[in-house]
């Protein structure tokens, strides 16, 4: 069995070169969605990287995300609904949907909740 200490220096290996090339990809400077998943909640940040500032946040922890009284919303159907509530708090910071933004994954795999993250962003009209 692997050691906790491999797996958790795999796991920065991993998310340092998502962030490597995240930074070759954007040499204008685009704001970046990050999106993080932990054992029972979703988190999604708008961050300005250049100015090294949180532009606005969002969880699964706010109740308009959350419905019903699960003990755990991790799954790709409140990722769609972060999404979704992502989009309306950048509307009314008057975010420009169409400006073009760089999707940070971390070191989680493109597929489930964070292809269902991303998809419904892009329907919604924010240009990834």
């Amino acid at each position: 069995m692997a050691s906790k200490a491999r797996l958790n220096r795999q796991k920065a290996k991993r998310i340092a070169r998502v962030r490597a090339n995240l930074r070759k990809g954007n040499r204008s400077g685009k704001p970046r969605i990050y999106f993080h998943v932990s054992g029972r909640h979703l988190y999604a940040q708008v961050l300005d990287d250049a100015a090294g500032k949180t532009l606005l946040t969002c969880s699964t922890l706010d109740k308009s995300v959350q419905t019903g009284g699960k003990k755990s919303f991790t799954n790709k159907e409140f990722s769609a609904r972060l999404a979704e509530a992502l989009v309306s708090k950048m509307q009314a910071a008057n975010l420009k949907l169409d400006a073009g933004y760089v999707f940070d994954r971390g070191a989680k795999l493109y597929h489930g909740r964070v292809k269902s993250f991303a998809d419904t962003l892009r329907e919604k009209g924010v240009r990834i």
